[in-house]
């Protein structure tokens, strides 16, 4: 079963492997507000928080996390209370697609490295 823990442990092998000092670097730089919203979500305390969050997130456009493919909270929301997700699927769903950012970060330097 994932976890977020295990999905924080991934997180950081990835980082561990990266592939030069300018790409790590780079990738410390950009994770920052990545890092920073995921947080802010995870520290939510109720769906209805963690949408607020979200859709302030969407206005500030940026390291806007795509749970479950929705880069709008009215979206996501709708989604949510359609399938009954609950707030540790929710939770779980953040944390995995700030794996995804890092992971495109990562990519991304890497190329321009090489």
């Amino acid at each position: 079963m994932t976890t977020i823990e295990n999905i924080y442990k991934e997180m950081e092998i990835l980082v561990s492997q990266i592939e030069g000092e300018d790409a790590i670097e780079e990738v410390d730089i950009e994770f920052v507000p990545y890092e920073k919203n995921t947080t802010e979500l995870l520290e939510s305390s109720s769906i209805e928080s963690y949408l607020e969050k979200y859709d302030e997130i969407c206005k500030d456009g940026s390291a806007v996390l795509e749970c479950f493919n929705f880069t709008d909270s009215k979206e996501l929301g709708e989604y949510i209370e359609k399938e009954e997700l609950s707030f540790d699927e929710l939770k779980l769903e953040t944390a995995k697609a700030s794996c995804e950012a890092l992971k495109f970060l990562i990519y991304e330097a890497e190329e321009e490295e090489y």
